[in-house]
């Protein structure tokens, strides 16, 4: 060893053996900030005018003032309805309420849960049907499950139409329409006016239940710069429909009848949505024409 105020010399050995400790510690960091990462819940439908619409993953856990990520990237309409939580999470960009008309579409958003407990949610459109969870453990754990509803064949009567899935032991359920969607649904396919009209034969099983129409236009048709294929131009909602024929008329609003007095026609999609009280339902669409 010399002396004189210099630095000792290291054996090669302990060098690699110090670069080696660093190198290490390089790698462990990245790792450490990946788990920390904040669970996307994201809204998935099946088929166009499915009748199935879940979230995915369906539940999510994580520590004290972890954040969720919730997404709907689809052009269906979905939204987020918190089911006696045991705090009010702080959501930014996530459309919440307890009915369909805050809903949309193409939207992400965030939600931070401060309290322990679990936060069951569920869509304000589809309600129970598509319902989620996230449980806020002290523990500081997080992870996510996923929960895909199960596949059945679906047989199709007429263009746009679900049937509904099959009932315990392989019974198909009771469908809320008097006879098919073909001869139960009737939209006429050109109309005139500021409103859309039509009506629907229900079933003794769909009486006291729900019907829903959504009229879509493309939004280029209504000069719009949204980057969303299909924008919503009108909605009627009614509850505790009764049995028989029941008509309907949704009006258009502003921008769709600006449209229709610029170029004297507006191709819509016309999706119906009866609901029994047991909760099956089934969705159909008709394509129409509105004239001036």
């Amino acid at each position: 060893m010399r002396m004189g105020g210099r630095v000792p010399h290291l054996p090669r050995h302990r060098l690699l053996a110090v670069a080696g400790l660093l190198g290490a510690a390089v790698v462990v960091l990245p790792a450490v900030a990946s788990s920390e990462a904040s669970p996307t819940i994201e809204a998935v439908n099946q088929g166009v005018y499915s009748e199935r619409h879940y979230w995915k993953p369906s539940e999510a856990t994580l520590s004290p003032g972890g954040t969720v990520a919730f997404s709907n990237p689809t052009s269906v309409y979905h939204g987020v309805e918190w089911k006696s939580p045991p705090a009010t999470p702080s959501c930014t960009g996530v459309p919440l309420s307890t009915s369909p008309k805050t809903s949309g579409a193409f939207w992400n958003g965030t939600c931070t849960f401060s309290q322990p407990g679990v936060y069951t949610f569920w869509c304000t459109v589809h309600g129970s049907e598509m319902s989620g969870k996230v449980t806020v453990s002290a523990n500081g754990e997080t992870t996510t499950t996923t929960t895909t509803p199960s596949t059945t064949t679906t047989t199709t009567s007429s263009p746009g139409y679900t049937q509904p899935a099959a009932g315990p032991g392989g019974s198909a359920p009771a469908s809320p329409l008097a006879g098919s969607a073909a001869s139960a649904v009737h939209v006429p396919a050109s109309q005139r006016g500021r409103s859309m009209r039509g009506s629907v034969d229900i079933a003794e099983a769909g009486a006291g239940g729900r019907l829903q129409v959504d009229l879509l236009a493309k939004s280029a048709s209504l000069a719009s710069a949204k980057h969303a294929a299909q924008v919503r131009v009108g909605r009627l909602a009614l509850a505790h429909v009764h049995a028989g024929r029941v008509s309907f008329a949704v009006a258009l609003s502003s921008r769709a009848r600006a449209a229709l007095r610029r170029h004297g026609r507006l191709a819509l999609t016309a999706t119906v949505r009866i609901s029994s009280p047991t909760g099956r339902s089934v969705t159909i669409a008709r394509k129409v024409l509105m004239r001036r």
